[in-house]
């Protein structure tokens, strides 16, 4: 017990010592920024020739559905599908 509270006590000295607090800062907010980097959305709907996709505003025609799979992962793309 006596050393669970030493190793507590040298843990919180250290923290001090070294900053860590603004470290932790530093790190949380880059973990907000990562947020804004998640993948974006794509809306992907059949055509008569295949399929396309509308990805930040233009449209990307892909031929079969397994290029609209390929292409949503190169992309680092979330596909939402209509009418299919």
């Amino acid at each position: 017990m006596k050393l669970t509270r030493e190793l507590s006590g040298l843990r919180d000295r250290l923290g001090k010592a070294l900053r860590l607090d603004g470290i932790e800062q530093v790190f949380a907010r880059k973990g907000l920024a990562h947020a804004e980097d998640a993948p974006q959305w794509a809306i992907v709907y059949r055509t008569a020739n295949g399929f396309c996709c509308v990805y930040r505003g233009q449209a990307v025609e892909l031929p079969e559905m397994l290029d609209v799979q390929i292409w949503a992962e190169e992309m680092d793309v979330q596909t939402w599908f209509i009418g299919l």
